[in-house]
């Protein structure tokens, strides 16, 4: 970024003879990182959010940074030798002699400069006197920093398209491509967590939404810059997918019909609030202890809720969970419409029908198609009134002549339709978590619902259509999906079909085992086996991603404390071999050999999250921690699983990237363009002047210039017709004749419905028209692309106008 500075270097001094060998160096290094931090529970993140990282300042804001670090310097009698890559080394020198004092001013006023570029970073500012001195920092992700620096983009490029220079550069059309760029790049990664129930998928995603998390500062941030616009904030991911389609009237209809059917963190008793804060402090300290040997016998879920022995055979009905990043705690229960309801249970008939017609055939359900059966008759059963006094009954079932002969349960009418929020209220991190973790378990569990709401609970899970959870965990930043799923052992067929769909959806599977996917379960192979996920994997295992993650922490010998070196023990040295024998048990899987281009994209770790988040509780210097624990950290798969979820995202999104690239490099183009012909203008403009000012010349001068600019009015005038000219004769008239050929149909089609005069007024509206001539002569008005005329057209006006002002210097020159 900075290198040796030539000029500003003193001249060498001449070592006389005699003098004294002991000196302080005239040189220095200081090093400015990210500085860890630590979050809930007093875990040390690992992660930093690209908002507050100092990547984003060096990639958007580099130029400032430099003159803001040169001038600190300079202040304090310095000068900046070079800037090395990476963290931001500065090797610096002073210009006369310094002491220890010296190199303390430069670092206090780094801090104070650092703050008033980014406030909410965490700076770290040091000298160093080793030069391979190792500095752990924490990690920003790629995915984080793409789509931040999109955001940022599309910010900028908003103002920008309001000032003079926007008629000429056309601020609008990039900002435009950049909002569909981040539209269309919205959930682009979506990844399940895919094993047999109480292998521990939801235990692993708390601990990684535990260590990712937000801090109080972070989390209270948002709604302090935003107090003027609640609640629109508080529904500000819901409302993101509407933000270039309604308008502020629509927004606040929405936003109304919203508050109806949301509740708040404020809706949980103060005293029980209190109790689920206390034993959370107790399960924080217990997972403390973890890594000194203690169990976790005190230890409860973080967010997600971990399946009881309750009502086990409803407990995952509809246990797909969707996680996203949000701001705020909130979660969004999307339920079916009475219209879906009646039209997937009348599905059910169908099938019944057709089973009748394959046996008499000899045709055999494969297993998807009995999965499907069984899940929709469950459903039926739950959400009908058909059958409630005796048991299912085939024929009866048959006798039904369509969709709306389905009889819903009156119940389910308060509920259908509807989408119920709860919002954390964005001042205390910690009780809008347990309130949405609450409401989570009621939903998936049933855990905490009282005995004469369970019956309106199953209906309700049953007639989820969705349920998002939205917490601000960096590990969900960029837009990843992670999506929990009922366990593959489940008896409930919905919870089975629901495995399926998702399956067949998402570009990304993890897949967890107590050992191996080798020595796994058959149910969890077959499953996998059957899935579009596994085929699309394999046809293009570039855009999709498979891992197998063996968890091992559940057995009582797996439980290692911070004395234990990870990378001696023998899983670390066995992981290539393990993770040739589950190639091995997929090509088996899949009776085919698999391509080498496929091999090289399964990913396998072993996953110890317990161990990791309770080093990262320890107390002292959080550097400091990170350092002694290093090595263990590294080998407990904590970061391979969230490297790989960053990476494949990333690739994911790199096309989209590219195309943001290509967007801007074609802006700055027409800049340089525009600045070529305004330097062009103005050395035109530069010698015309000096012509002025000799009088003789005067007359001569303005002939010729009148005489030039009618030549360019000319020029221009032919330049707009030749592009009316080519739109008309090309675009236009190749609609016109293909109206005009589907005209005479579409007349033979409506003629019976003409029964006015009127109506041949090629403009009538008629109110109460059965036909309009016009939409028989024309086709649709939207089939007529004007952009790239409109581009032809201002490209002509933007020449005109750059030309103009040529004579507009003249003229006000020769007022003078």
């Amino acid at each position: 970024m900075y290198h040796e500075d030539q000029e500003s270097s003193p001249p060498k001094k001449i070592k006389r003879p005699g003098e004294s060998e002991l000196k302080i160096s005239n040189r220095f290094s200081i090093r400015i990182s990210d500085g860890f931090i630590r979050t809930v529970g007093n875990v040390i993140a690992p992660l930093v959010a690209a908002r507050a990282s100092l990547q984003i300042i060096r990639e958007l804001r580099g130029a400032q940074l430099e003159e803001t670090l040169v001038n600190v310097l300079r202040l304090c009698s310095a000068f900046i030798r070079q800037i090395r890559s990476g963290s931001i080394i500065i090797d610096a020198e002073f210009l006369k002699q310094p002491s220890a004092l010296n190199v303390a001013d430069v670092i206090q006023k780094l801090k104070s400069e650092m703050k008033t570029i980014m406030p909410a970073g965490n700076c770290v500012i040091e000298e160093i006197k080793e030069k391979e001195h190792h500095h752990p920092e924490p990690k920003v992700q790629e995915m984080d920093l793409a789509f931040y620096t999109l955001q940022m983009l599309k910010k900028e490029l908003g103002r920008m398209k309001h000032s003079r220079l926007a008629e000429v550069l056309d601020f609008q059309n990039a900002e435009e491509m950049i909002s569909r760029i981040i539209k269309e790049s919205q959930s682009s990664t979506k990844v399940c967590l895919l094993s047999q129930n109480g292998k521990g998928k939801s235990f692993i995603l708390n601990l990684l939404l535990l260590m990712t998390a937000d801090n109080d500062e972070e989390y209270q941030e948002y709604i302090k810059n935003n107090e003027g616009i609640l609640p629109l904030t508080q529904f500000a991911e819901e409302l993101e997918k509407y933000e270039d389609e309604i308008d502020s009237d629509q927004k606040k209809e929405i936003i109304t019909k919203m508050i109806q059917n949301c509740d708040y963190t404020s809706s949980v008793s103060e005293k029980k609030m209190s109790e689920m804060i206390k034993a959370e402090e107790k399960s924080f300290s217990a997972l403390k202890k973890y890594c000194g040997g203690m169990n976790l016998r005190h230890f409860q879920s973080y967010l997600l809720p971990e399946k009881g022995t309750k009502k086990a055979y409803m407990a995952t009905t509809k246990a797909v969970v969707r996680l996203r990043y949000g701001r705020i705690y909130q979660m969004k229960v999307e339920y079916m419409n009475k219209e879906d309801l009646q039209n997937q249970l009348y599905e059910l008939a169908e099938i019944k029908r057709n089973r009748k017609e394959n046996k008499r055939s000899g045709r055999t359900e494969n297993k998807q198609e009995e999965m499907h059966h069984d899940a929709l008759q469950k459903r039926f059963e739950i959400l009908t009134t058909h059958f409630q006094q005796c048991s299912f009954n085939e024929e009866d079932l048959l006798k039904l002549e369509n969709s709306n002969c389905i009889l819903l349960n009156e119940a389910v009418n308060t509920f259908e339709g509807s989408t119920a929020y709860f919002m954390g209220l964005g001042k205390n991190a910690t009780e809008d978590r347990l309130f949405i973790r609450e409401k989570l378990q009621e939903m998936i569990t049933l855990t905490n619902v009282s005995t004469d709401q369970e019956k309106l609970h199953e209906m309700k899970i049953a007639a989820v259509k969705e349920i998002v959870v939205f917490a601000p965990c960096k590990l969900l930043c960029g837009q990843k999906e992670l999506i929990e799923m009922p366990g593959t052992d489940e008896s409930d067929p919905l919870a089975l079909h629901d495995i399926g769909n998702i399956l067949d959806e998402v570009n990304g599977t993890l897949l967890l085992s107590d050992s191996s996917f080798n020595i796994g379960e058959a149910d969890v192979k077959t499953i996998l086996r059957d899935s579009k996920f596994l085929h699309n994997f394999v046809k293009s295992p570039e855009e999709y991603m498979l891992m197998f993650i063996t968890y091992p922490e559940q057995k009582k010998n797996s439980q290692y404390t911070k004395e234990d070196k990870i990378m001696d023990m023998e899983f670390v040295k066995e992981e290539p071999i393990k993770k040739e024998g589950e190639i091995q048990c997929l090509e088996r899987l899949l009776e085919k050999q698999l391509p080498e281009n496929v091999k090289k994209n399964v990913n396998s770790s072993v996953i110890l999250p317990v161990f990791h988040c309770s080093l990262l509780m320890q107390e002292h210097d959080t550097t400091e921690i990170v350092r002694e624990f290093e090595s263990n950290l590294e080998h407990t798969g904590v970061y391979k699983v969230m490297e790989t979820l960053d990476q494949f995202g990333f690739i994911n999104l790199k096309p989209k990237i590219e195309e943001a690239k290509d967007a801007l490099i074609l802006l700055k183009e027409r800049a340089e363009h525009y600045l070529k012909m305004c330097e062009r203008v103005t050395n035109q403009a530069e010698d015309a002047m000096k012509s002025f000012r000799k009088r003789e010349m005067s007359e001569l001068h303005f002939d010729n210039f009148f005489k030039q600019h009618e030549e360019i009015l000319v020029a221009t005038t032919q330049s707009l017709n030749t592009t009316r000219y080519r739109f008309i004769d090309g675009q236009v008239a190749e609609l016109l004749q293909k109206w005009g050929r589907s005209a005479s149909e579409k007349w033979k089609e409506n003629k019976e419905k003409v029964t006015a005069m009127c109506v041949f007024n090629p403009i009538y509206n008629g109110k109460r028209s059965k036909i309009k001539l016009y939409n028989i002569a024309y086709g649709r008005s939207d089939e007529l692309d004007m952009n790239q005329f409109l581009d032809d057209t201002r490209n002509v006006m933007i020449q005109y106008k750059v030309s103009y002002k040529f004579f507009s210097i003249f003229n006000s020159t020769n007022k003078l």
